[in-house]
């Protein structure tokens, strides 16, 4: 259970470094609750996958899943910098189904691929990816409030840092 636990806190790290940046646009509370939800039922569905079919997509998706979460990061970052900009409500782009559902997905592959390595050892299915997604799924609603809470004392264009900061992220993970 320690192992699993592991899991599910190294696989939620990328939730708690992105979900803040997200958390900081302005929106209801209903649409960080939904982007959530998405995040934690990605982070538990990832890894069931994995779980379920094994070492067959580690070596099949392994290259893809190291371009895709940065892409998607690259992509998010953009679309709330030229919002921001263009004085546009960043809120409505990031609660579109796009987003709301390409962000959580891009973001749990790494979960998909913690559920390979333990389904290739063994472990329960269906409760090491409830754990896993319990645990990684809380860290980005944690991340997505922590966010909110910061923005009370930062200035009103911070979407336009919040976007820089997922547009460097996403360099940097592209780069290394």
């Amino acid at each position: 259970m320690v192992t699993i636990v592991i899991f599910g806190f190294l696989s939620g790290l990328d939730n708690l470094e992105v979900m803040p940046a997200i958390g900081i646009v302005p929106m209801r509370a209903s649409q960080r609750l939904l982007i959530g939800l998405v995040s934690g039922i990605s982070e538990t569905a990832m890894p069931l996958i994995g779980l379920s079919i094994g070492r067959l997509f580690q070596r099949v998706l392994a290259p893809v899943a190291a371009i895709a979460g940065p892409i998607m990061l690259l992509i998010c970052g953009g679309l709330i910098i030229c919002l921001s900009l263009k004085e546009r409500e960043t809120a409505k782009a990031i609660g579109s189904k796009w987003v709301l559902v390409g962000l959580p997905l891009s973001m749990s592959l790494d979960n998909l691929f913690a559920g390979v390595a333990l389904g290739s050892m063994g472990y329960p299915i269906v409760f090491s990816a409830l754990l896993i997604g319990l645990i990684s799924g809380s860290m980005s609603l944690f991340g997505l409030f922590m966010g909110k809470t910061v923005r009370k004392w930062l200035p009103e264009k911070v979407e336009l840092v919040a976007g820089a900061y997922l547009v460097a992220l996403a360099m940097f993970k592209l780069l290394h």
